[in-house]
Order: structure tokens, then C-alpha cells, then sequence
């Protein structure tokens, strides 16, 4: 079904012509909202720094390297948030934008500019402390809304651990999800995050270090683009994994950079890791003789990931299977390491027939004992406990105002057991989120049907102006 478009007529400060007003280039310090202090890791900001007076716009990087290229980037020789390398991708005018969109299942936002596609990679850290690189896709408006130019960042979704599952190898990834944004004005950033594509193996549902890849962004966009002619990170947009990353976000925003420059965090069907029974993952564990087929659409396929990234990552490469059984180890590996997303999620139920398949049973038997306070909490197991638990996060009472999007017929992140329960743990620690359901979007679905309400609500957010209501804000109950 075709939606009308959003267009910006969504309370009277917003104005469909009002991008080439302000794009007027004014003197002064840049959009830097909040506390004026720099966090622990923060880095300084090149050409002067964001107090300086702002140059002209150009959405013209100086970039010498090859799409392919930017995987091949090294941490060396670098500090945080600079870039390794960076390719121009393509041009699109403001009607080959809307129709990019268009053809992804965003025809309800309507643009108002242009975008240049830039491919990157930018030094960062892993949450060990470990240098690393992440690449990513930037989308540059050819008309900002503003000088200098304010940021969304993006939360892109699970894509797998396999090297040729990084969305930065499509060439405009998040079409549905980052493109809309910067076709508003904004430059949207949005981190494949390190060990996908390139070097190592990226750290899934490891919170502290995707929200600190994707907070290092802004400081990469900056050295790409010099001049004072980049602003703040004014918003963070996410969908399934990367919702649970922007609520992250939203959360760690002043630990790590000492500021609160974020206006607005919108987590569409969020996959937010906030308890040990997410994703059904204590299910999986208490249940080993159930059929796989039968944990639900997303349990399995997020369990062996999480283990799978864990153990390569803390225990070393050579043990990144040994949380699963020695029988099924080998196939496995080989299914995470050369399938995405879905076509994993099919091997699991046709190779892997019961939940018993996934996990290796000292490990399961472990982190169970963990679970529960009894004896055996001991080896792997411990510690695949101790850092999952460590890298639960409160949200910041005082930090960006939060949007919750969920589709009610969602069984990958199904509403009652993930988006109620989140939005339980947002109100008790002092954020109270605004909501937006809808009764017929499933987890495939809800980006097509909803994006122009969360670009709405996002815009008015930012702007000061009053948000619009979804029709819809019904949740069920946390069922956990």
C-alpha cells in the first residue's frame, strides 16, 4: 500500500521550503548542544576544532581509495576517529534520491536534496581497548539544513559475521533507513563496526563498543571533511540490532564523549540485549532437547552469533567455535563464517535440530549455574556470564528523548517479550519513551511502514517543535 508522503508538514514550524534558508552559512560556534566538557576517550576535532567559525559546505571528500579498498585500512599510524581511507561512491540528485527511496520502501519521505555516497573506514577501539577499524557508508546532502552540518547516526541491522555480509558492500546500503535522513538535510552515518569485512571478527550484541564505533563516527566525518563545516550527532536511528545500539547510545552518550549533544534516539523493533532472557536466550539454555525450529525466529541464529563473536574475540580466534558442541563445531563455523542473516537462520533448522545442537553442554551447564547463583559457574561459561551481564546499560534520565517503533505481528523481535520489556526499563530508570505501533507491521515490515513516522518524529524532535503522534502507541505487557 502506497503512504502519502512525509513532507514536512507536521506542525507549522516545519516548512517545506525552509532547507535552502538555512543552509545560509552564519559565524559562531557549531550545533554542540549540552555539557562542554570532553569524556574519558573523547578526541579533539580537527581544523580548530567545533568552536571554530564554519567554512563551505562541499559534499566533496578528498578520497583516493577504491570501494574495496577501505577493508584492507589498518589501525596503524592513526588516532581515534581518523580515517584510514575513503571512496567516493555516487551522485544522486534530488530525484534519483527520492527514488532510491523509493525503491526501497521509503516513497513516504520526501526529499529535499541530493546525497554523495562515501565509503570509509575510521580508526576506533574494541571494547577490550584494542585498536581497531571499522569501515562504514556515509551519506552526504548535497544541501545541508544547516552549517555546520548535523549528523544521524545510523544503527544499521543484523547482517551476520561473515565478511561479505557488511552492508558497506552494497552500494547504498540502509536505503530504507539512512538515506531518508540525509535526504532531509542531515549527514547519516552508518558503521558496518569493526571485525566486519575486515580484520577480526566483529563483537555482536557487544554494546559499549558498538556505541563507541558508531560515537567515533563523528569524529571521522569531521577529519573527512575539514573546515568546521561538520556539526554534532543531533539524532540515532536504529532498526533491530541497531535499535538496541542508538537505546545504547542514548545511554552511554555522556560516559563516553562528556557531552549531550544527541536530541533524539528512535529504535525501530529494537534488539536491545537487557537481560539474560533476551532474545530467548535462557530458553535456549533450559530447553536443550526443544527443536530449533520451534525457539522462534531469531533465538538460535542470536545465540550462536553473541557465542560465536564472544569467544573469538575474548578467547582468541582459535577457540571462536568452543561454545559449540564438538559434534556440530566444524558445520557450524562453517555456516556463520560464509552465511548472513537469513540463510543462517535456515542452516541452523535444517543441520541443527535441537537447541542441545547449539551449545556445548559444559558451557550451557556453566552459564546456567551463573544464571541461577549455584555451583559450576566456572571456565568459559563464566565468563561469557560476567561479560554479558557487564555490558547491560541504564539509560541516561538526563540524556536524548527516546521513540520506540514496533510492529504488534513482529516474530523475529516479537513485542511482548523485547520492545514492552525495554520500554519497562526505560520508565524505571527515568525515560519516558514516546511510542509508535502499528498492528499489521512485522519485523520485515515495520521499516516500510513506519520510516516516515520516525523521520517525522526525529525532525520535530531536533527542531524543538512538537513531535507528532503516532496513531497507534499500544504495547502488551513484558511477558519475561
Amino acid at each position: 500500500m502506497r503512504r502519502p508522503r512525509y513532507d514536512g508538514h507536521v506542525t507549522s514550524r516545519f516548512v517545506v521550503g525552509a532547507l535552502n534558508v538555512l543552509i545560509v552559512v552564519g559565524c559562531g560556534s557549531s550545533a554542540s548542544t549540552g555539557d562542554d566538557g570532553a569524556g574519558p576517550d573523547a578526541t579533539a576535532a580537527v581544523d580548530g576544532g567545533v568552536d571554530a567559525p564554519p567554512g563551505v559546505w562541499s559534499p566533496e571528500p578528498a578520497c583516493a581509495s577504491t570501494a574495496d579498498g577501505i577493508y584492507a585500512a589498518t589501525a596503524a599510524g592513526g588516532a581515534r576517529g581518523s580515517v584510514a581511507a575513503c571512496a567516493l561512491g555516487a551522485v544522486l540528485t534530488q530525484a534519483q534520491t527520492q527514488a532510491a527511496m523509493a525503491g526501497d520502501g521509503a516513497e513516504g519521505v520526501t526529499a529535499q536534496t541530493g546525497a554523495r555516497v562515501v565509503k570509509l573506514a575510521y580508526r576506533t577501539i574494541r571494547s577490550d581497548g584494542t585498536a581497531a577499524v571499522t569501515t562504514a557508508t556515509a551519506y552526504l546532502p548535497l544541501v545541508p539544513r544547516t552549517v555546520p552540518a548535523q549528523i544521524v547516526l545510523i544503527g544499521r541491522p543484523t547482517s551476520g559475521l561473515a565478511d561479505s555480509c557488511a552492508p558497506s558492500k552494497d552500494e547504498m546500503p540502509e536505503k530504507n533507513l539512512a538515506l531518508p535522513f540525509a535526504a532531509r538535510g542531515f549527514i547519516a552515518i552508518t558503521p558496518d563496526y569493526a571485525g566486519l569485512g575486515n580484520a577480526g571478527t566483529h563483537a555482536y550484541l557487544d554494546t559499549h563498543e558498538e556505541v563507541t564505533q558508531l560515537f567515533d563516527g563523528v569524529l571521522a566525518l569531521r577529519a573527512m571533511l575539514p573546515g568546521n563545516i561538520v556539526g554534532e550527532a543531533v539524532a540515532a536511528v536504529g532498526y533491530s540490532q541497531g535499535g538496541g545500539i542508538v537505546l545504547g547510545a542514548q545511554a552511554l552518550e555522556h560516559a563516553l564523549t562528556g557531552k549531550h549533544t544527541l536530541k533524539a534516539v528512535a529504535a525501530i523493533a529494537p534488539e536491545w540485549p537487557i537481560s539474560t532472557r533476551s532474545f530467548g536466550y535462557e530458553d535456549i539454555l533450559r530447553n536443550p532437547n526443544g527443536l530449533t525450529g520451534l525457539a522462534g525466529l531469531s533465538s538460535p541464529t542470536v545465540a550462536v552469533l553473541r557465542h560465536y563473536g564472544f569467544m573469538a574475540n575474548r578467547m582468541g580466534a582459535a577457540a571462536a567455535g568452543d561454545a559449540f558442541p564438538a559434534g556440530e563445531r566444524s558445520e557450524l563455523v562453517s555456516s556463520i563464517e560464509g552465511l548472513c542473516t537469513v540463510p543462517l537462520g535456515g542452516a541452523l533448522n535444517a543441520q541443527q535440530i535441537h537447541l542441545r545442537d547449539l551449545v556445548d553442554e559444559t558451557f550451557r551447564l556453566a552459564v546456567l549455574a551463573c544464571i541461577d547463583g549455584t555451583a559450576g559457574c566456572a571456565g568459559a561459561g563464566k565468563q561469557f556470564h560476567d561479560w554479558m551481564v557487564g555490558d547491560f546499560v541504564t539509560a541516561d534520565a538526563a540524556g536524548a528523548r527516546v521513540l520506540i517503533t514496533q510492529g504488534l505481528a513482529d516474530q523475529v523481535m516479537p513485542a511482548a517479550g523485547e520492545a514492552a520489556c525495554d520500554v519497562a526499563k526505560l520508565r524505571a530508570e527515568g525515560v519516558q519513551p514516546d511510542l509508535c505501533t502499528d498492528a499489521l507491521s512485522t519485523h520485515d515490515t515495520v521499516l516500510e511502514r513506519k520510516i516516515e513516522d520516525v523521520v517525522a518524529w526525529t525532525e520535530a524532535v531536533i527542531t524543538g517543535a512538537t513531535p507528532p503522534v503516532c496513531s497507534s502507541q499500544t504495547l502488551p505487557a513484558c511477558n519475561r
